[in-house]
């Protein structure tokens, strides 16, 4: 009996060894899936096949205390030879998801950061009213002239991107309308962004106006079930008995926003199979690709875009494509 007991101990012992072992292997893989998510997103068209790799820049980071309880922190990546360099980088500010910090979204920003950007995140983890992403700027203008930083004089001013998901999306788009440095946002991207349906419904600095936006603008969401939802327009209420519900960013959203931009060069698309929560994910090759045409003049990233045959126009993985130019 003692050795039937002993046996069965060992056999138990060698269940949760093997457990173990397992659990970390599947966690090891989920790491390393999230750091090289760039290699599991299927690029088709030649502009993202060019654009969904690292870029030929190594990347540093340096973190920097906010006096913002909210903010807590800065995180700002940048091209390593910056540091030898005497030129200007341009600039992309990225506002978080509901809940997210910068720590979210690390292997992300470090890859747009290896395609020559300096790239500006933080800790909020309420963003929509753009504050975080106001004070953002305020910490660039303060190091371009703090002598003695590492980006001392080596900060494009004139050339500043944003972008943000989900919550991120109203707080770019309160960033370039009502925030005090509005004036100096050359770009705006956002993804999955909150439709107007639920910024009503939440209110509490979440309503934007993005006609009042005045700066290229691009707008992107999944057709999955959270980002699509079922509804057709901003009228209908979610009814889960009737098989109504409100997405994150329906494709109405992006008509609606879409609509009431003015004459800018604007943009909307949608990507296949990609829902809420990792669609930034799956636009990221474009979004590079949106940041070096608008911020670097990159007129073949530009290409994705705009021309007599977009890139985007003829990808399989993305439908809904409209894009249109200032006039």
């Amino acid at each position: 009996m003692k050795k039937f007991i002993k046996v069965l101990l060992i056999v138990a012992l060698i269940i949760v060894i093997l457990v173990i072992v397992v659990i970390a292997a599947l966690g090891k893989m989920a790491k390393e899936k999230n750091d090289r998510y760039y290699e599991y997103t299927n690029p088709v068209g030649a502009i993202e096949k060019k654009y969904t790799p690292m870029g030929s820049s190594e990347v540093s980071s340096i973190e920097f205390k906010s006096d913002t309880a909210q903010i807590g922190r800065f995180v700002i990546y940048y091209p390593t030879e910056l540091e030898k360099e005497t030129r200007k980088f341009p600039v992309v500010l990225w506002a978080n998801g509901t809940g997210s910090k910068s720590d979210t979204y690390t292997s992300f920003l470090t890859h747009l950061s290896s395609w020559g950007f300096i790239v500006v995140s933080n800790d909020d983890e309420n963003t929509r009213t753009g504050e975080s992403l106001n004070a953002g700027i305020d910490l660039l203008i303060k190091e371009n002239e703090k002598s003695g930083s590492v980006l001392y004089q080596k900060i494009d001013l004139d050339n500043i991107g944003i972008g943000g998901h989900s919550q991120g999306g109203p707080a770019v788009f309160n960033m370039a309308t009502i925030q005090p440095h509005a004036d100096m946002i050359k770009t705006v991207y956002a993804v999955s962004a909150t439709s107007s349906y639920h910024t009503k419904v939440f209110g509490d600095g979440w309503e934007y106006d993005i006609s009042k936006v005045n700066v290229p603008t691009l707008l992107t969401a999944g057709t999955q079930s959270f980002d699509a939802g079922t509804a057709t327009s901003a009228d209908q209420e979610s009814d889960e008995k009737a098989g109504i519900m409100q997405g994150i960013c329906p494709l109405w959203s992006l008509e609606e926003n879409f609509g009431l931009l003015p004459d800018v060069d604007k943009v909307y698309v949608r990507k296949t199979n990609v829902d809420h929560g990792d669609s930034y994910l799956q636009f990221d090759a474009y979004m590079t690709a949106w940041f070096r045409y608008y911020l670097m003049n990159d007129a073949e990233a530009g290409n994705a875009f705009c021309g007599d045959n977009p890139e985007l126009l003829t990808n399989d993985h993305y439908q809904d494509f409209q894009s249109r130019k200032a006039e």
